[in-house]
C-alpha cells in the first residue's frame, strides 16, 4: 500500500486569519479549535491545530473568514524541525487543501 496523508477536521477558528503575501505568493494562516469528547465525566477538550492555505484558496479564505466561524478543513498533515535557542522544536500544521464554512462566526 502507499502512504496516505489525509486530515479531515472539524472546528472553530479561535482568531481572524493573517494573510502574508511572499512575492507572488499568497499565503493565509490561521488556527481552529477542535473538540474531543471524553465519555469519563462527560468531559470536553480541545486541540488548537494551525491551519495554511496557499494561492487563490488563501485569497478566498483571508476575504471570507472570520474568528468564530465554523469550518471544515481537508488537507494533509505538514511536521517541521527548527533549531530555535539551541533546541529542536516540532511543528505540526495542516496545509489545507479544501475549506469549507459551515456557519457564521459566533456571537458572545
Amino acid at each position: 500500500m502507499r502512504d496516505y496523508n489525509h486530515v479531515t477536521l472539524v472546528g472553530n477558528l479561535i482568531d481572524n486569519p493573517k494573510k502574508y503575501d511572499k512575492g507572488e505568493i499568497t499565503t493565509t494562516q490561521f488556527v481552529i479549535s477542535v473538540h474531543k469528547n471524553y465519555r469519563k465525566n462527560y468531559e470536553s477538550e480541545a486541540d488548537f491545530i494551525p491551519i495554511v492555505s496557499t494561492g487563490k484558496l488563501a485569497e478566498i479564505l483571508s476575504n471570507n473568514l472570520k474568528k468564530g466561524n465554523r469550518v471544515l478543513v481537508d488537507g494533509k498533515l505538514h511536521a517541521t524541525t527548527h533549531d530555535i535557542d539551541g533546541q529542536q522544536k516540532y511543528i505540526v500544521e495542516i496545509i489545507a487543501d479544501e475549506v469549507t464554512i459551515l456557519s457564521p462566526p459566533t456571537s458572545k
